[in-house]
């Protein structure tokens, strides 16, 4: 365990076994590798993917399946083949929130970059499904 420094939550004890570790980093934060993912509230949709060594770098997220449950059916092989991950290793999934300041109803999800984690192996990426028809600022509407 260790403790790391946060803008939004103070300082938080870190199991390293939780952290996530983007091997190409976040498409605009290719430097910013590793992350860990903190509960927002007790009962909320939403987490937060926390970087580990920038305090005041974190991005909202969802899991997407509570919004649509037929999410990331009828993908084509190769928007298939970019949620592999290495060893067949389960996927956990989770989509971007950008919330517009002061407009959290205006708040959508980016349905076209999932983050695919890793559960066994916690090495993580972001895919963009180009060809899939899905948005990159979908409105949120949970189920």
């Amino acid at each position: 365990m260790s403790n790391i420094k946060t803008t939004r939550f103070g300082e938080v004890e870190v199991d390293e076994s939780k952290v996530i570790h983007f091997t190409d980093g976040l498409p605009g934060f290719h430097e910013k590798r590793d992350f860990i993912i903190l509960e927002h509230k007790p009962g909320s949709p939403f987490q937060w993917l926390q970087s580990i060594d920038t305090p005041d770098l974190a991005f909202v997220m969802i899991n997407p399946f509570l919004m649509k449950s037929d999410y990331l059916q009828d993908l084509s092989q190769e928007e298939e083949a970019l949620l592999k991950n290495e060893n067949d290793d389960e996927s956990i999934v989770f989509t971007l929130v950008t919330i517009p300041r002061g407009q959290a109803e205006k708040a959508t999800v980016n349905l076209m970059g999932p983050i695919v984690v890793g559960s066994k192996t916690r090495n993580a990426k972001q895919v963009i499904l180009a060809n899939s028809g899905y948005s990159h600022c979908q409105p949120i509407i949970l189920r």
